[in-house]
């Protein structure tokens, strides 16, 4: 029997190319899900149509999701926190300078991403030990069960689709004048190395029931008619299908190769009793914190420090030359609309990825927030910057990044020490200056002043505790995932990324994890 650790994005891309093999797979996870109050006014909305929904159950999934003076917060599905719950429990750690957390949820960050879905770079997978086209073969392979939205426009010249089911999404009416700007100031932008496009979204134009996108705004508390793919849906379709057996509440504590077979211990939450599993082989998917922990448990590998790279994540604002009205009033979906790839050496020998975001209810939450008791007077000019703020969400390849020490202690506690990088305010200046230049070709000024980085991690693109190698070494892994020592236990996320680019991760993490689960020997 072939076991799998964890039910996001990489655990479940693995079990659909061993199932697809026709190799049963059970699944071990903690598998938290909604509370009962939520998940059921999660499941009356899903029902209905917007206009039917009633006012009560919009509050109870938006009840966590506010935006305050210090910004706008974390995507949380359904306004629940059942993605965090028992944290401590899970994976006791001690956090110092870090922005990022578990996920312990069924689906794992799958339920709580911005669904933001570019491959990386073919010319960035310089450093990995993979064929750049092998890997381009399994984004195809993944994107046939995931869906995705976007557009045939320049950004397929450096990060093609991968699929011939490019679905379409109704973009905001600021994003289509943003866009229009773009194209008509597109050649003096190209030349100025930006190449821009609709958003590539992990998104379906339709779910199962024939729901389109609502418009609702609804998809920072998480999507009511489940359009945003969450790994969770897949996983529940391989059970019923009786390809996967699915074991929740169980947290796996080490493993270990004997006689040809990989013996499992795990805790059963419910009662504390200890579990053990037998497999043939095992895939670990436990996210890049989870997956090292258990790896330096396992090997007892403790006060020794690794490295996550990570990809810094930055918010910054900037005001159209010319403002929409009514946006406040207007339907549309709230995840990114607008992706803008930076391409200049002077900066960067990497690429930088920007999201666009625009008008969400949470930014006027924000700006409330932060003037208080002027707010009422100042109403008539807070509105006037909505109609032309937009929000960019950055991020910079590692090598230009912050880093996190991870450390395991012999008490159980995973010792996390956040670390800036040397470059990174430097590159962001520059960044910052590049846009102020080109704000004509934008129609748009950047906002220096309220620049906010994010602390290591933050931005959850993050991994590379256990890279693979070639030619693996201590605490590194061979092109399967596997650590030196094993020949039966993959490693399958993040945490064996070679490198960390400022593209988005999750397709790619998913990819990677697909080409592992489908290689020959799988079935041995």
């Amino acid at each position: 029997m072939i076991y799998v650790i964890g039910s996001g994005p990489a655990g479940v891309a693995a079990a659909v190319a061993l199932t697809r093999q026709g190799l049963p797979v059970t699944v071990l996870d903690v598998g938290l899900s909604l509370e009962p109050a939520r998940a059921a006014a999660a499941g009356r909305m899903a029902a209905r149509r917007p206009q039917q929904w009633a006012a009560a159950d919009v509050a109870t999934v938006r009840e966590n999701l506010r935006a305050g003076a210090g910004g706008v917060p974390l995507k949380v599905s359904f306004g629940s926190d059942f993605m965090y719950r028992d944290a401590e429990a899970h994976l006791p750690r001690r956090a110092a300078g870090v922005g990022v957390v578990p996920s312990f949820g069924r689906g794992g960050f799958g339920t709580v991403w911005g669904a933001a879905a570019l491959p990386y770079l073919r010319e960035e997978l310089d450093e990995w030990p993979v064929a750049p086209g092998e890997l381009e073969r399994r984004f195809a392979q993944v994107l046939s069960f995931v869906g995705l939205s976007g557009a045939a426009d320049d950004l397929a010249e450096r990060f093609p689709a991968y699929t011939d089911r490019l679905e379409s999404l109704p973009a905001s009416r600021q994003a289509e004048e943003l866009l229009g700007d773009l194209r008509r100031n597109r050649e003096a932008l190209r030349a100025q190395g930006f190449v821009f496009g609709r958003a590539r979204l992990a998104v379906a134009s339709r779910n199962a029931g024939g729901h389109p996108c609502a418009r609702c705004g609804l998809c920072m508390s998480g999507c009511p008619y489940g359009l945003i793919y969450n790994p969770a849906t897949t996983l529940r379709e391989l059970v019923t299908r009786g390809q996967v057996t699915y074991v929740p509440g169980v947290l796996v504590t080490g493993f270990a190769e004997r006689g040809g077979e990989v013996h499992i211990e795990g805790r059963e939450l419910a009662t504390g009793r200890t579990v053990r599993h037998v497999a043939s082989r095992l895939y670990v998917a436990g996210g890049v914190l989870g997956s090292t922990k258990l790896y330096l448990a396992s090997v007892g590998a403790y006060d020794h420090e690794l490295v996550v790279r990570d990809s810094q994540y930055f918010l910054l604002p900037m005001l159209r030359y010319r403002g929409v009205p009514g946006v406040s009033g207007e339907g549309l979906h709230t995840l990114s609309q607008v992706f803008l790839e930076v391409f200049d050496p002077r900066l960067s020998a990497r690429s930088i990825h920007l999201q666009i975001y625009t008008y969400n209810a949470l930014y006027r939450q924000a700006v409330e927030a932060t003037l208080g008791a002027a707010y009422p007077a100042l109403r008539p000019v807070s509105a006037a910057l909505l109609r032309r703020m937009l929000l960019v969400q950055g991020y910079l390849h590692a090598d230009l990044s912050g880093e996190i020490g991870l450390t395991l202690r012999r008490d159980g506690v995973l010792d996390l020490q956040g670390r800036p990088g040397p470059h990174t305010r430097r590159v962001l200046r520059e960044l910052v200056a590049k846009l102020h230049r080109n704000r004509s070709s934008l129609r748009a000024v950047p906002l220096r002043p309220l620049l906010k980085l994010g602390e290591p991690g933050r931005g959850f693109h993050c991994g590379g505790t256990l890279p693979m190698r070639r030619q693996p070494g201590d605490f590194e892994t061979d092109p399967l995932g596997r650590p030196a020592g094993f020949e039966r236990v993959h490693l399958v996320d993040a945490s064996v990324f070679p490198t960390v680019t400022a593209s988005t991760i999750t397709l790619t993490v998913m990819a990677n994890a697909y080409r592992i689960g489908a290689h020959e020997d799988a079935g041995r």
